[in-house]
């Protein structure tokens, strides 16, 4: 699938955008393995699981969505077991958000790929 100029200037507009923003503040702090590593397995049985007529790019955003959700929930669950310690609620809560930051970002990049 050729892509337009369009739809590549932007792709790469919002990749500066993001880590334009995110550079200068602590790159470290929005990478987390544990959830990268989630939202693939979770992506990857969504794009099985569901209706094989919709595009794949559809089916890879959708499920970026529905497993970032679902990462949050399983991490806020876990905080709240745990018990809510000050000195690592900070951390704990940022690392909850990571699925679905990861989520909402695989979904807008995917939106240039399903037509």
């Amino acid at each position: 699938m050729l892509m337009t100029n369009k739809k590549l200037l932007g792709i790469i507009t919002a990749l500066l955008t993001i880590f334009g923003t995110i550079i200068p503040l602590d790159i470290s702090a929005y990478f987390h393995p544990e959830a990268a590593l989630f939202m693939v397995g979770g992506i990857m049985s969504y794009v099985l699981l569901v209706n094989n007529k919709e595009i794949l790019a559809r089916r890879i955003g959708e499920g970026a969505i529905f497993f970032g959700w679902l990462g949050l929930l399983i991490a806020w669950i876990y905080i709240a077991y745990s018990g809510f310690r000050p000195k690592e609620l900070g951390v704990s809560v940022a690392y909850s958000m990571h699925p679905l930051l990861y989520g909402y970002i695989i979904k807008f990049f995917s939106r240039a790929f399903e037509s």
